[in-house]
């Protein structure tokens, strides 16, 4: 499998997105910026995103999506600015016309949605605390090709 089916991140994209109450931000509205594009020849995406409130960025990742040559799976590592580091990848299939990616650490896990819209792409990202079966939000947006 390849990365072909994400082509939706490329290019530069911006919009709006609802952040959740959690332990690490208070919720509320906030504007997105994202530039994506190919590397090693189409082997990696590389995807800028930039968050702001208040026009001010809040928080920022570096996104790098490559393949597991062994499953096909799609392999997100996210880099971002709290620093933890993005070991394991988060590891994704399509579930239909959806990119869901889910990686688990001691701190917990997180299950990231992306899906192609006709000018863009829908996103969001949920918590689960270890021990619990509960998914909470963390955010949630939509972002548009400038």
């Amino acid at each position: 499998m390849s990365l072909d089916g994400l082509g939706f991140l490329v290019g530069e994209l911006t919009g709006r997105e609802e952040v959740s109450a959690t332990p690490w931000a208070e919720g509320g509205p906030a504007t997105a910026r994202a530039t994506g594009e190919w590397a090693l020849d189409g082997g990696l995406l590389v995807q800028h995103h930039v968050q702001e409130r208040d026009g001010a960025a809040v928080f920022g990742t570096l996104n790098v999506f490559t393949t597991d040559p062994a499953t096909g799976d799609v392999l997100l590592y996210a880099f971002d600015s709290v620093g933890y580091p993005p070991e394991p990848a988060a590891r994704g299939t399509w579930h239909g016309e959806e990119q869901v990616l889910e990686r688990t650490t001691e701190r917990g896990s997180a299950r990231t949605r992306f899906t192609p819209t006709p000018d863009g792409y829908r996103w969001s990202k949920e918590f689960r605390a270890p021990g619990s079966d509960v998914w909470s939000p963390v955010v949630a947006g939509e972002l548009r090709h400038a």
